[in-house]
């Protein structure tokens, strides 16, 4: 246990580090590594489901994809800007549209991307147990390599979501959004059905597209897709009324649940790991539309320091309370999430509403699991508040967790909390 909380405590990092490229650009909060690997996850297990791919294997593919970042940093292979400097406007010109590089240039630097980033996967990955190990590196490696399909698919949906955020970010024009990011991904993208989702984007942020046939169900994933990214930029509520600056966001802490699930999943034989997953991917998707919340920001006082004073402790409410609440954030919530997925397939549609209507009722044994492992997910990152800001406590948490998680392994992870931040 001791190992994979060492584990966990280096990926939350990811949650700090914004992508390399963005930051270059100069965008204002730009997403973090964490966020952009949720982003990829969720992307690829709906789209996965159109191709009739291992969703489970789709889904920790994108989730380990760019963990190596933890120590190798964010090397984005869209920008090179090799003595460029983006303050000079006839420097930022070129980095807009992208360093042009002949072929040998990209594989030689390709090469040294790589190796860099196994060297510093394989040492994030070293205080795990040999089989989680080699879980996590086989996957790693099969969308590096680009085998098998699935790994191939995940590929040319990291390059994907890259663009997305991009043209968000900059506009569809040339200038303001670059050419780069389109030139490079259609080198990678092969895929008959990224192919055609390429269409539906140029057709959605560009207007007309040459021979184009409309595809209602692309263009309903395109926009399911594009509406889970605001996740990314939607700060966790319960961070916000304590006053820590840059929280993590609902994104990133669905990085950190997806990840938790997949490390202490395994551990439970008794539980479907595939579905598991998808309802750590699902559990706060609502949130797109109802924002982030608690069970009691809407019954805090209105004083500044009375609240203040209630935020200090662990908020007590009645058993009436507590039921009125939940009925009220459960229609809320599902009225949002019913929103969200109403131009998705029926199928898809149904297993994301059916799986969050588990895990907020914990009527299965994978959302019990996960309600537990929710709660430790927000104590193990309100311990690295506490650390980094010395104003912020983390008891309050300590005693939702005591009251709640009876689940052993739950209880083995709280005690090593316990001895790691603690002594």
């Amino acid at each position: 246990m001791k190992e994979k909380l060492e584990f966990l405590i280096e990926v939350h990092k990811l949650k700090e580090i914004p992508r390399s490229g963005w930051v270059l650009m100069k965008v204002e909060k730009p997403e973090t590594i964490a966020d952009h690997i949720f982003h990829v996850a969720i992307f690829g297990w709906i789209i996965g489901r159109e191709k009739g791919l291992k969703a489970e294997r789709l889904i920790k593919i994108g989730l380990v994809h760019d963990l190596c970042e933890v120590y190798a940093g964010d090397m984005t292979p869209f920008l090179y800007w090799d003595g460029l400097d983006r303050e000079k406007k006839e420097d930022e010109a070129i980095l807009l549209k992208g360093v042009r590089l002949s072929r040998e240039e990209k594989e030689k630097r390709s090469r040294e991307k790589f190796e860099k980033e196994k060297e510093s996967f394989l040492k994030l990955l070293s205080p795990l147990e040999p089989k989680l190990r080699g879980e996590f590196f086989s996957l790693w490696l099969s969308l590096k390599k680009r085998f098998p399909e699935e790994g191939k698919l995940m590929k040319q949906i990291d390059r994907i979501q890259t663009l997305l955020q991009a043209i968000l970010y900059f506009g569809p024009k040339e200038i303001s959004g670059g050419t780069s990011w389109w030139e490079l991904t259609e080198e990678i993208v092969e895929d008959e059905l990224l192919l055609e989702l390429l269409k539906v984007i140029q057709r959605r942020f560009y207007g007309k597209v040459r021979d184009y046939k409309r595809n209602k169900k692309l263009e309903k994933i395109l926009d399911f897709v594009l509406k889970v990214g605001r996740l990314k930029e939607i700060p966790r509520l319960y961070w916000v009324l304590r006053g820590i600056k840059n929280p993590e966001t609902v994104a990133g802490h669905i990085f950190t649940l997806s990840i938790m699930a997949w490390v202490f999943g395994r551990e439970r034989g008794e539980l479907n790991q595939e579905k598991f997953l998808k309802m750590a991917l699902c559990h706060e998707l609502s949130a797109v539309y109802t924002g982030d919340t608690t069970p009691y920001d809407r019954i805090l006082p209105k004083d500044e320091k009375e609240r203040e004073e209630v935020l200090k402790k662990m908020i007590r409410l009645s058993k009436k309370e507590k039921e009125w609440i939940f009925l009220k954030d459960y229609k809320t919530e599902k009225r949002a999430l019913e929103k969200l997925t109403k131009g998705l397939d029926r199928a898809t549609r149904k297993e994301i509403l059916d799986l969050w209507h588990e895990y907020r009722t914990r009527n299965s044994l994978e959302a019990k699991f996960l309600g537990q492992l929710n709660i430790l997910a927000v104590l193990l990152q309100g311990l690295l508040y506490e650390k980094k800001y010395k104003e912020f406590s983390a008891s309050p948490l300590w005693e939702w967790a005591f009251e709640n998680c009876d689940d052993k392994i739950c209880v083995s992870l709280m005690d090593e909390m316990k001895k790691k931040f603690y002594g």
